[in-house]
Protein backbone atom coordinates (compact mmCIF):
# COMPACT_ATOMS: atom_id res chain seq x y z
CA UNK A 1 0.00 0.00 0.00
CA UNK A 2 1.03 3.52 -0.94
CA UNK A 3 0.31 6.28 -0.17
CA UNK A 4 -3.13 5.38 1.17
CA UNK A 5 -3.38 3.06 -1.92
CA UNK A 6 -4.44 -0.11 -1.98
CA UNK A 7 -3.13 -2.44 -4.29
CA UNK A 8 -4.88 -4.58 -6.72
CA UNK A 9 -4.17 -8.00 -5.31
CA UNK A 10 -5.25 -6.36 -1.82
CA UNK A 11 -8.49 -4.53 -3.11
CA UNK A 12 -9.05 -8.39 -4.79
CA UNK A 13 -8.79 -9.97 -1.77
CA UNK A 14 -11.02 -7.32 0.23
CA UNK A 15 -13.83 -7.58 -2.38
CA UNK A 16 -13.19 -11.13 -2.16
CA UNK A 17 -14.26 -11.25 1.19
CA UNK A 18 -17.04 -9.00 1.15
CA UNK A 19 -18.69 -10.74 -1.89
CA UNK A 20 -18.20 -14.30 0.27
CA UNK A 21 -19.71 -12.90 3.55
CA UNK A 22 -23.05 -11.71 1.21
CA UNK A 23 -22.95 -15.41 -0.05
CA UNK A 24 -22.90 -17.08 3.46
CA UNK A 25 -25.57 -14.53 4.93
CA UNK A 26 -28.12 -14.97 2.17
CA UNK A 27 -27.32 -18.83 2.33
CA UNK A 28 -27.80 -18.82 5.95
CA UNK A 29 -30.86 -16.53 5.83
CA UNK A 30 -33.02 -19.04 4.15
CA UNK A 31 -32.76 -21.90 7.10
CA UNK A 32 -32.64 -19.39 9.92
CA UNK A 33 -34.04 -19.97 12.77
CA UNK A 34 -36.17 -17.53 14.80
CA UNK A 35 -34.05 -15.21 17.76
CA UNK A 36 -34.60 -14.24 20.74
CA UNK A 37 -35.63 -10.14 20.77
CA UNK A 38 -34.45 -9.20 24.48
CA UNK A 39 -31.46 -11.51 24.54
CA UNK A 40 -30.60 -9.59 20.70
CA UNK A 41 -30.77 -6.15 22.48
CA UNK A 42 -28.90 -6.74 26.05
CA UNK A 43 -25.79 -8.67 23.81
CA UNK A 44 -25.65 -5.93 21.25
CA UNK A 45 -25.91 -3.11 23.31
CA UNK A 46 -22.87 -4.63 25.16
CA UNK A 47 -21.08 -5.40 22.31
CA UNK A 48 -21.07 -2.11 21.28
CA UNK A 49 -19.69 -0.75 24.00
CA UNK A 50 -17.41 -3.48 24.27
CA UNK A 51 -16.15 -2.94 20.53
CA UNK A 52 -16.24 0.71 20.47
CA UNK A 53 -13.29 0.63 23.32
CA UNK A 54 -10.64 -1.28 21.99
CA UNK A 55 -7.32 -1.92 23.24
CA UNK A 56 -4.60 -0.65 20.62
CA UNK A 57 -1.72 -2.82 19.94
CA UNK A 58 1.47 -1.99 17.72
CA UNK A 59 0.76 -2.19 13.83
CA UNK A 60 -2.44 -0.36 14.01
CA UNK A 61 -3.89 -3.33 15.27
CA UNK A 62 -6.80 -3.13 17.52
CA UNK A 63 -7.49 -5.63 19.73
CA UNK A 64 -11.77 -6.22 21.79
CA UNK A 65 -12.73 -7.93 24.43
CA UNK A 66 -15.93 -8.37 22.68
CA UNK A 67 -15.33 -12.10 22.03
CA UNK A 68 -17.83 -13.46 24.33
CA UNK A 69 -20.94 -11.29 23.57
CA UNK A 70 -19.89 -12.76 19.87
CA UNK A 71 -20.11 -16.10 20.94
CA UNK A 72 -23.51 -16.04 22.48
CA UNK A 73 -24.72 -13.99 19.53
CA UNK A 74 -23.28 -17.25 17.05
CA UNK A 75 -25.05 -19.48 19.35
CA UNK A 76 -28.25 -17.80 19.40
CA UNK A 77 -28.99 -15.12 17.43
CA UNK A 78 -30.74 -15.88 13.82
CA UNK A 79 -29.15 -14.53 10.60
CA UNK A 80 -30.80 -11.34 10.23
CA UNK A 81 -29.79 -10.52 14.08
CA UNK A 82 -26.60 -11.53 13.58
CA UNK A 83 -26.04 -9.44 10.78
CA UNK A 84 -27.51 -6.83 12.60
CA UNK A 85 -25.49 -7.49 15.88
CA UNK A 86 -21.70 -6.87 13.30
CA UNK A 87 -22.96 -4.25 12.12
CA UNK A 88 -23.99 -2.24 14.94
CA UNK A 89 -20.86 -3.35 16.53
CA UNK A 90 -18.91 -1.98 13.89
CA UNK A 91 -20.55 1.25 13.76
CA UNK A 92 -20.15 1.87 16.94
CA UNK A 93 -16.48 1.46 16.70
CA UNK A 94 -16.68 3.69 13.55
CA UNK A 95 -18.57 6.51 15.58
CA UNK A 96 -15.64 6.31 17.73
CA UNK A 97 -12.45 5.87 15.98
CA UNK A 98 -13.26 6.91 12.47
CA UNK A 99 -11.13 3.91 10.53
CA UNK A 100 -10.87 3.75 7.01
CA UNK A 101 -13.95 3.00 5.38
CA UNK A 102 -12.56 0.14 3.44
CA UNK A 103 -11.04 -1.06 6.53
CA UNK A 104 -14.05 -1.47 8.79
CA UNK A 105 -16.31 -2.65 5.58
CA UNK A 106 -13.60 -5.73 5.28
CA UNK A 107 -13.59 -5.91 9.32
CA UNK A 108 -17.25 -6.57 9.18
CA UNK A 109 -17.04 -9.03 6.72
CA UNK A 110 -14.30 -10.90 8.34
CA UNK A 111 -16.46 -10.84 11.55
CA UNK A 112 -19.19 -11.99 9.69
CA UNK A 113 -17.71 -14.92 8.60
CA UNK A 114 -15.83 -15.83 11.91
CA UNK A 115 -19.56 -15.69 13.57
CA UNK A 116 -21.29 -17.50 11.14
CA UNK A 117 -17.90 -20.42 11.14
CA UNK A 118 -18.31 -20.04 14.77
CA UNK A 119 -22.48 -20.14 15.04
CA UNK A 120 -21.74 -23.97 12.68
CA UNK A 121 -19.47 -24.95 15.06
CA UNK A 122 -21.31 -24.90 17.98
CA UNK A 123 -24.44 -26.12 16.22
CA UNK A 124 -22.45 -29.22 15.41
CA UNK A 125 -20.79 -29.52 18.46
CA UNK A 126 -23.86 -29.67 20.96
CA UNK A 127 -25.33 -32.58 18.49
CA UNK A 128 -22.17 -34.61 19.01
CA UNK A 129 -22.10 -33.75 22.56
CA UNK A 130 -23.61 -34.37 25.80
CA UNK A 131 -27.24 -32.25 26.26
CA UNK A 132 -25.91 -31.11 29.72
CA UNK A 133 -23.88 -28.42 31.06
CA UNK A 134 -20.66 -29.39 30.20
CA UNK A 135 -21.68 -29.94 26.60
CA UNK A 136 -22.45 -26.52 26.28
CA UNK A 137 -19.57 -25.07 27.77
CA UNK A 138 -17.67 -27.10 25.42
CA UNK A 139 -19.51 -25.80 22.36
CA UNK A 140 -19.05 -22.30 23.32
CA UNK A 141 -15.39 -22.79 23.81
CA UNK A 142 -15.33 -24.75 20.13
CA UNK A 143 -17.03 -21.93 18.49
CA UNK A 144 -15.02 -19.09 20.30
CA UNK A 145 -11.75 -20.78 19.09
CA UNK A 146 -13.04 -21.25 15.76
CA UNK A 147 -13.81 -17.74 15.57
CA UNK A 148 -10.65 -16.34 16.64
CA UNK A 149 -8.48 -18.47 14.19
CA UNK A 150 -10.65 -18.03 11.33
CA UNK A 151 -10.40 -14.61 12.06
CA UNK A 152 -7.12 -14.05 12.50
CA UNK A 153 -6.51 -15.94 9.14
CA UNK A 154 -8.55 -13.42 7.30
CA UNK A 155 -7.18 -10.46 8.88
CA UNK A 156 -3.76 -11.67 8.42
CA UNK A 157 -4.82 -12.46 4.60
CA UNK A 158 -5.17 -8.74 4.52
CA UNK A 159 -2.61 -7.97 6.45
CA UNK A 160 -0.51 -9.75 4.10
CA UNK A 161 -1.27 -8.67 0.84
CA UNK A 162 -2.11 -4.74 1.99
CA UNK A 163 0.91 -3.92 4.05
CA UNK A 164 3.77 -6.65 3.23
CA UNK A 165 3.59 -7.92 6.38
CA UNK A 166 4.07 -11.94 6.94
CA UNK A 167 1.62 -14.02 9.22
CA UNK A 168 4.82 -13.92 12.07
CA UNK A 169 5.51 -10.06 11.73
CA UNK A 170 1.94 -8.87 11.88
CA UNK A 171 1.98 -10.43 15.17
CA UNK A 172 -1.34 -11.93 15.21
CA UNK A 173 -0.14 -15.40 16.08
CA UNK A 174 1.54 -14.48 18.85
CA UNK A 175 1.46 -17.05 21.91
CA UNK A 176 0.52 -14.13 24.55
CA UNK A 177 -2.36 -12.82 22.77
CA UNK A 178 -3.75 -16.21 21.75
CA UNK A 179 -3.82 -17.06 25.34
CA UNK A 180 -5.44 -14.08 25.96
CA UNK A 181 -8.14 -14.78 23.62
CA UNK A 182 -8.19 -18.32 25.06
CA UNK A 183 -9.20 -17.00 28.25
CA UNK A 184 -11.44 -14.47 27.16
CA UNK A 185 -12.84 -17.09 25.24
CA UNK A 186 -13.52 -19.12 28.28
CA UNK A 187 -15.12 -16.33 29.48
CA UNK A 188 -17.76 -16.95 27.10
CA UNK A 189 -19.10 -20.84 28.03
CA UNK A 190 -20.79 -19.54 31.53
CA UNK A 191 -22.04 -16.46 29.85
CA UNK A 192 -23.78 -18.83 27.22
CA UNK A 193 -24.89 -21.15 29.70
CA UNK A 194 -26.37 -19.08 32.72
CA UNK A 195 -28.12 -16.96 29.48
CA UNK A 196 -29.78 -20.17 28.10
CA UNK A 197 -30.85 -21.08 31.76
CA UNK A 198 -31.98 -17.65 33.35
CA UNK A 199 -32.25 -15.14 30.93
CA UNK A 200 -30.26 -12.62 28.75
CA UNK A 201 -29.89 -10.47 31.99
CA UNK A 202 -27.73 -12.63 33.83
CA UNK A 203 -25.26 -11.59 30.83
CA UNK A 204 -24.78 -8.10 32.69
CA UNK A 205 -23.63 -9.94 35.94
CA UNK A 206 -21.28 -12.74 33.87
CA UNK A 207 -19.99 -10.04 31.99
CA UNK A 208 -18.13 -8.72 34.92
CA UNK A 209 -14.69 -10.01 34.29
CA UNK A 210 -14.34 -8.89 31.27
CA UNK A 211 -13.74 -5.27 32.93
CA UNK A 212 -10.64 -6.79 34.19
CA UNK A 213 -9.99 -8.94 31.17
CA UNK A 214 -9.78 -5.28 28.86
CA UNK A 215 -6.98 -3.77 31.31
CA UNK A 216 -5.01 -6.81 31.52
CA UNK A 217 -4.84 -7.26 27.75
CA UNK A 218 -3.48 -3.34 27.54
CA UNK A 219 -0.23 -4.36 29.55
CA UNK A 220 0.06 -7.63 28.09
CA UNK A 221 -0.01 -5.29 24.49
CA UNK A 222 2.40 -2.17 26.54
CA UNK A 223 4.77 -5.09 27.64
CA UNK A 224 4.78 -6.77 24.03
CA UNK A 225 5.26 -2.90 22.65
CA UNK A 226 8.41 -2.42 24.81
CA UNK A 227 11.87 -3.20 23.91
CA UNK A 228 14.20 -4.90 26.52
CA UNK A 229 16.64 -3.26 27.35
CA UNK A 230 20.18 -4.81 26.85
CA UNK A 231 21.93 -5.82 30.50
CA UNK A 232 24.67 -3.66 30.92
CA UNK A 233 27.82 -4.87 30.27
CA UNK A 234 29.59 -5.53 33.61
CA UNK A 235 32.85 -3.30 34.69
CA UNK A 236 36.01 -5.45 34.18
Amino acid sequence: MKGGRLSTPALAYIAGACVLAVTVAVIRWRSETPGNLALFVVITGLGMLAHAHPVLGFRHQAYQVTLPFIVIAAATFSTPQLVAFIILIHLAEQVRLRRRLYIQCFNACDYYLSAAAAAAVYQRATQLLPDDALGYLAAALSAGCAFVLLNRGLLAGALWFARGLSPRASGLFQSELLAADLVITWIAGPMLLLTLQDGPWTVLVTAGPLLLARPALSALLARRQTPERPAAARAA
